[in-house]
């Protein structure tokens, strides 16, 4: 055959073998358990691209080698291709720890291990290996559990409960239980390479000795075993369960909330974004408070570490923000907030930007004045509140560092609209304009 149909039997072919060797290596990876990472994913992309060149040079040899044909020689090729990659396959599914299944379920193993007529009740630390053995040669192994604290003493012998997963149908099983130091068993056990239905409920107490010979003795340890099956993971939640259910917790959290517990654990559940149940609970029960006034009065001037004090001070003016109606009584308590602002406002245009590299006094005082203005136009429009003379003050100071971003572009613009909007006192052309 010419050498360009020989190639184009080549490409053919080449595909064949990138998908049936990748779909080899994927394989492999299951049957021999190996993690399923990225550096598996590169293998079976590496084996799978080497697969297809060694194919595609095999489809070369064979068009060149058979001539004429087309469709026969590509058929040659590729069956050469399928029939290396199933032998492949076949020796590694007969090398692999395949675990055996009952109705497409994986099995574990349960064992109870009968320890001799008058051993002293078991204590300490418990271990359980099953192993796979081939040609009498322990070719693999898991470590399963020995439940020590669910020991139960029966004719006057203490029984060991003890499982691990059957993770493997080839060769002899053989198990090996210890307490501490102690070996109480190590056992080969009766069960075929794929166990059936018979096979869950209890079998007969081994080892069992041959016709003629006197029973097993009770001065040695015995057991009996059978098969369960391991229930598939529980699908995941869908989006609606999970959010149903995320609700429920922040529902329950909610509730838990003492009755004397401070204010600002309710303030977080007065937000827009709270749903509405507990939202509404949330604002009943701080309404309901005596001391209302006083602990939110306190709150507006917490004082501390940056964002954590503000944020708890501003909380607490975006709550009184949403009252509806709120209480003329929190009018001091707002008018002291702004002079607590103008005061932060003062100590900041007094430092320079060396002491306060990162400007995080003029972060502070602009959560505060976010949350203040909120509780300030709340009160204005429903309670009469006049709030102008600390508003002028905080506009004229916020115009004296051009440097901070959060004075000039928050805090000094938001001041000089409402200034205008409230008091008719029209901005200077360097205020920056609302957005």
């Amino acid at each position: 055959m010419p050498w360009l149909p020989a190639i184009g039997i080549g490409i053919l072919t080449g595909i064949i073998g990138l998908l049936t060797s990748g779909l080899v290596t994927d394989c492999y990876l299951v049957w021999y358990h190996r993690p399923n990472d990225v550096g598996s994913s590169f293998l079976v992309v590496g084996m799978a691209l080497l697969g297809g060149l060694l194919a595609s040079i095999l489809g070369v040899i064979v068009a060149r080698v058979m001539g004429p044909g087309g469709w026969k020689v590509f058929g040659s090729s590729s069956g050469l291709v399928l029939a290396v990659n199933g032998l492949i396959a076949t020796a590694l599914y007969l090398g692999a720890d395949i675990p055996p299944t009952i109705g497409g379920q994986s099995l574990r193993l349960e064992m109870e291990i009968r320890l001799p007529l008058g051993h002293a009740k078991p204590l300490g630390k418990g271990e359980f290996i099953l192993a796979s053995a081939v040609d009498g040669v322990q070719k693999n192994s898991q470590s399963g559990e020995l439940r020590v604290d669910a020991v139960r003493l029966e004719d006057d012998r203490w029984i060991v409960p003890a499982e691990a997963k059957l993770f493997s149908s080839r060769g002899m099983r053989i198990t090996a239980a210890t307490i501490g130091d102690e070996d109480i068993g190590g056992f080969v056990v009766p069960l075929p390479k794929h166990p059936g239905e018979a096979y869950e409920r209890w079998s007969e107490w081994y080892p069992q000795s041959r016709p003629g010979d006197p029973p097993w003795p009770n001065t040695k340890s015995s057991f009996r075993i059978r098969v369960a099956r391991i229930p598939p993971p529980s699908p995941p939640p869908t989006a609606q369960e999970w959010a149903a259910q995320r609700k429920a917790m922040e529902q329950a959290k909610f509730d838990l909330i003492p009755a004397d517990a401070p204010i600002s654990d309710l303030i977080p559940y007065t937000e827009p974004h709270i749903a509405e149940k507990r939202r509404i609970g949330a604002l009943k029960r701080i309404i309901s408070r005596p001391a209302l006034v006083r602990e939110l009065s306190s709150l507006m001037l917490t004082d501390g570490p940056y964002d954590e004090a503000a944020r708890e001070a501003a909380a607490a003016l975006h709550l009184i923000g949403r009252l509806d109606p709120p209480s003329a009584d929190l009018i001091p308590g707002v008018l002291a907030a702004g002079r607590d602002i103008v005061a932060r406002i003062r100590k900041f245009n007094a430092s320079t930007p060396e002491q306060d590299p990162n400007y995080e006094a003029a972060a502070d005082v602009d959560i505060r004045f976010n949350g203040w203005m909120d509780a300030v136009r709340n009160l204005r429009a429903k309670a009469g509140g006049n709030f102008l003379p600390e508003l002028r003050e905080i506009l004229e100071l916020s115009r004296v560092r051009p440097d901070s971003q959060a004075m000039q572009g928050d805090i000094r613009r938001v001041a000089s609209y409402y200034m205008k909007l409230w008091g008719g006192v029209e901005p200077l052309p360097s205020d920056p304009p609302p957005r």
